[in-house]
């Protein structure tokens, strides 16, 4: 639990840093809500809604544990963006990594979101994994995180 909760506040600080040094290109999507973290406010809400917990269905579907949090509007794009933006499938993340620019390019604000939200989303279905796909989940989940340091600065992380 304190592992998840840790790797839960480092991916959100990072989202808090990526917000503010690009806060005025991040509002240009603003009206096709496609990308949730708006602002640096979002970036707090966002910690609500995944500390207060995520259920994953049998189906994939992602939903939040607290009801509360999820009636409100910016829970349901978070939502849907979970549903309909982030892979969940080993396969279709590592066709989503296969596809991202060359090095040296920043990834696209939405782009990096959904690779964000599918390291949150993979870290969920690791942990409740049974140990044979926890192996998996793992490799996918370390290449995820290295895409995104890759980004944030042009390191390169090996898994």
């Amino acid at each position: 639990m304190r592992q998840r909760g840790s790797l839960v506040i480092c991916l959100l600080v990072i989202l808090s840093c990526q917000t503010s040094h690009v806060g005025s290109v991040w509002t240009q999507h603003k009206e096709q809500r496609s990308i949730f973290l708006q602002n640096v406010a979002d970036t707090f809400l966002m910690y609500e809604f995944l500390s207060g917990g995520l259920e994953i269905g049998k189906n994939s579907t992602v939903t939040l544990k607290d009801e509360e949090l999820s009636s409100l509007r910016p829970a349901k794009a978070f939502l849907s963006i979970m549903e309909m933006k982030v892979q969940k499938t080993p396969s279709a993340i590592k066709r989503r990594l296969a596809d991202l620019p060359g090095t040296g390019e920043t990834l696209e604000m939405d782009t990096f979101e959904q690779l964000l939200l599918a390291s949150v989303y993979v870290a969920h279905r690791a942990q409740r994994s049974i140990p044979q796909s926890q192996q998996v989940w793992g490799h996918v989940f370390c290449q995820l995180v290295a895409a995104l340091t890759h980004d944030l600065s042009q390191q390169v992380v090996k898994c």
